[in-house]
């Protein structure tokens, strides 16, 4: 099973591609353009797939489909079925949309958002699309005998505090209203064996407050994480240390975090990667920019100091931007 958290920039896209039995097989969540490039369709094209197993839509966020129509497009263009596709916004119900006026601020990507989900409609009529799911906590893929991909999050909580944070007024703050669609995120676990990996998207603090209160999943006390993506790119926001204190951990763990440079936003944040880090953390960022330039400073002034000198050297040496590949043992 192999993993790729695809240098997109400030935004995430992850591709999955594992065999079952003798048949290559390969799942997309999310779908960002770097530019004007486009990183996941140009991997589905150099592979030569004719068939993908699914495409999921972490949330409605444009740094999370803004290359998603176009993917679509290529897939309908070259005649490459997707058995199915998945989202999260029909947790709000089947009025989903009404909704949604609020997840963006820019017209030009709420704009792009409704043609994704009347371009997935019209994908599912012709065939090209066969199935459309609904993505909550509890639901599972099997990719293989052995291999389980499980959303952890959204739960109807996370559903209900942002439909209350939406009908609070949101002409009067639409920022707010646009930033609770983070509460829609996905949370997946990818589990092999007594391994896992944590793929994250833009998952709110108050998800992992309350995976951590209800402790309902084994893996995270039965199965050692691997990989986990931090959440909404490395954002400070975001992070709630007692989750992932609490978890068992592979001796060999990684951190991820999917960001690119965005001056608005400037992730990754310096102090979520240092604590990672002083957790054991291997940091992973797609980009080295903003919190994750001031880590490599930080790694290397660690270099003066530390009696550990090989070990920082090889950090250092090895901590670089670009795709980030994993593969799940």
């Amino acid at each position: 099973m192999k993993v790729t958290f695809k240098d997109v920039g400030q935004g995430d896209s992850i591709i999955l591609e594992w065999k079952d039995g003798e048949k290559e097989k390969v799942g997309i969540i999310d779908c960002n353009k770097k530019s004007k490039n486009n990183p996941v369709r140009d991997h589905i094209r150099e592979a030569g797939y004719k068939e993908i197993e699914f495409v999921i839509l972490s949330h409605p966020h444009s740094d999370h489909y803004s290359g998603m129509n176009e993917l679509l497009f290529f897939f309908e263009e070259n005649k490459i079925v997707v058995n199915k596709f998945g989202h999260t916004l029909f947790i709000l119900g089947q009025d989903f949309y009404r909704y949604l006026n609020w997840a963006e601020i820019n017209s030009a990507a709420m704009k792009e958002l409704q043609e994704l989900i009347t371009n997935v409609g019209n994908l599912r009529q012709l065939g090209v699309i066969k199935k459309i799911e609904f993505i909550s906590e509890n639901w599972t893929q099997e990719l293989s005998v052995d291999v389980l991909l499980k959303c952890l999050s959204p739960s109807q909580d996370e559903a209900e505090r942002y439909m209350s944070i939406v009908k609070m007024e949101p002409e009067k703050n639409k920022k707010a209203a646009s930033a609770s669609a983070n509460h829609l995120s996905t949370m997946f676990s990818l589990v092999r064996g007594d391994n896992y990996y944590l793929l994250t998207a833009d998952t709110e603090a108050t998800s992992l407050e309350r995976l951590l209160n209800e402790m309902q999943h084994k893996e995270f006390e039965q199965k050692a994480l691997q990989v986990g993506q931090l959440p909404h790119h490395g954002s400070s926001k975001n992070s709630y240390d007692p989750f992932w204190e609490r978890l068992k951990k592979h001796d060999e763990r990684h951190a991820v975090a999917s960001a690119g440079y965005n001056m608005k936003y400037q992730h990754p944040n310096l102090t979520v990667l240092e604590k990672f880090h002083n957790n054991g953390y291997i940091i992973n960022c797609t980009n080295i920019v903003h919190g994750g330039q001031e880590y490599l400073d930080y790694l290397k002034s660690l270099k003066a100091t530390s009696d550990r000198l090989d070990t920082i050297s090889e950090l250092i040496d090895n901590y670089q931007g670009g795709e980030k590949v994993f593969t799940l043992v």
